[in-house]
């Protein structure tokens, strides 16, 4: 096995962020991963439930990243189903990595265990508002609590990925809105909000495996940017003229008040402090907001 090249075993292959990775790194590391569902790639075990694992299924690995994860679903209004898969199995498997001696335990987490904050810095207080973001808090304060000399926990917290052709989540649509040729109300959104490219993503977790770090880290694009930005760079990349209308303030505070989550996602500020998000591990983000909904865009248009 070549020097530079590390063991690693990813849990949640058939995660879409896990997908991107893979693919990046297929050829330069010896990556197994476990699925629930079946991706095609050649070194996948599929199981009905990671924590079946057994411990000697982590033998032999540097690294472990952990995708598994229930994502914030405003249907589902079970906080022990969130905790279940998103707390405890999180730790669980750590558990089991960490006895099986395995270096490094790479956790994807969220920014969501801020709730609604609007700047996050080192001094932020951690207040989830959903029972996806408290549970990935009580994963990421248990996980940190494990590490030691031999075994090491790194926590990762990023904004909203985009790109990699079909990201799910609220860039797609966005993108679906936008195609529909009608006139939208952001002509007044000149918030401040941090995404990342999923391509930066991979690198970063990439590097953090390499450097085998730990801690909790922020990795984002390189400017945060506002909603009409983002609208019309798909504006732009679709080939539409999208009319922006300014939205009145009464329409804002009702919105605020009936939507307060639409409200944070489309008009609010999510701004991450640029010495927490960028100087952690020395990582410098090399894709844009332009080459991710470029991407985004080009998939969005075959599929149709």
């Amino acid at each position: 096995m070549d020097q530079g090249m590390k063991r690693i075993l990813i849990i949640g292959g058939d995660s879409f962020i896990a997908g991107q990775f893979i693919k990046k790194y297929v050829s330069t590391d010896s990556i197994t991963c476990y699925s629930r569902r079946p991706t095609g790639y050649e070194k996948e075990i599929v199981v009905k439930a990671f924590r079946d694992m057994p411990v000697e299924a982590f033998s032999g690995f540097d690294a472990v990243i952990n995708f598994a994860a229930i994502v914030h679903r405003p249907e589902v209004k079970d906080q022990e189903l969130y905790d279940d898969v998103n707390y405890r199995m999180a730790c669980l498997l750590a558990q089991k990595a960490k006895q099986a001696r395995v270096r490094q335990f790479v956790q994807m987490s969220t920014i969501a265990v801020f709730g609604s904050a609007s700047r996050i810095s080192e001094t932020t207080p951690e207040r989830p508002q959903t029972y996806y973001g408290s549970s990935k808090l009580k994963a990421d304060k248990e996980l940190v609590a494990m590490s030691d000399r031999e075994f090491k926990a790194a926590i990762i917290r990023p904004p909203m990925a985009y790109g990699g052709g079909m990201a799910p989540g609220n860039m797609l649509r966005l993108i679906r809105l936008v195609n529909k040729h009608i006139p939208l109300p952001f002509g007044s959104a000149r918030n401040s909000r941090d995404f990342i490219n999923v391509k930066n993503l991979v690198e970063f977790i990439h590097l953090a495996v390499e450097k085998e770090v730990e801690g909790v880290f922020y990795p984002t694009d390189k400017v945060p940017y506002s909603t009409r930005n983002v609208v019309e760079e798909i504006s732009r990349q679709l080939g539409v003229h999208t009319i922006n209308l300014p939205s009145p303030s009464i329409f804002l505070k009702l919105i605020e008040k009936v939507r307060p989550d639409l409200y944070q996602k489309l008009w609010g500020d999510v701004v991450i402090d640029r010495q927490l998000a960028l100087s952690a591990i020395g990582y410098e983000p090399r894709y844009t907001l332009e080459d991710g909904i470029r991407e985004m865009v080009e998939s969005f248009k075959q599929q149709k």
